[in-house]
């Protein structure tokens, strides 16, 4: 198993695959289903380095199997703040400690381009996305943030690390 960044040899509609199954997963019961349904093949793919963001990913043998994104925070109130993206683990993978293994790689390297605080937002009914982010030290800040996916409004809740 190998974790390191996205580079121009990857196939982009692959690591995109790792966010549409797990969105599918993971948010069945969260976001309107037609919504959930109607994500296409490779949707991820041109956006996957964008806004400056820092993409990793985890691979063993030819598959990808989990990806994380990250970098200055992309919300103008949190300017100076470094923030974690995404982060997706194809569902027959979670836990086995490839978050945990990604997430430690995104917080060295924000620390390194000189960030002390990170954050990151997640569903309010995801609990265990938020548990996992809880165990790892991160701290719900109370800010919330609402979100529109298809018909459905959501809340998301936003968590920070200081490192």
């Amino acid at each position: 198993m190998e974790i390191r960044f996205v580079t121009e040899k990857d196939d982009l509609r692959e690591i995109s695959g790792i966010y549409e199954k797990s969105w599918k997963k993971t948010y069945k019961g969260m976001l309107p289903s037609g919504y959930l349904k109607r994500i296409p093949e490779g949707n991820w793919a041109d956006r996957i380095n964008r806004f400056g963001s820092r993409s990793m990913v985890v691979v063993s043998g030819d598959e990808y199997i989990g990806t994380i994104s990250f970098g200055a925070s992309r919300i103008s109130q949190y300017e100076g703040l470094g923030e974690v993206f995404s982060l997706y683990v194809l569902p027959q993978y979670t836990g086995k400690g490839i978050g945990k293994l990604l997430m430690d790689r995104a917080v060295a390297e924000l620390k390194a381009l000189g960030f002390s605080r990170i954050i990151l937002f997640a569903l309010d009914r995801n609990l265990v996305a938020r548990r996992f982010y809880e165990r790892y030290g991160y701290t719900a800040s109370g800010d919330l943030m609402k979100k529109k996916f298809g018909h459905k409004t959501v809340t998301q809740v936003m968590y920070f690390l200081d490192i």
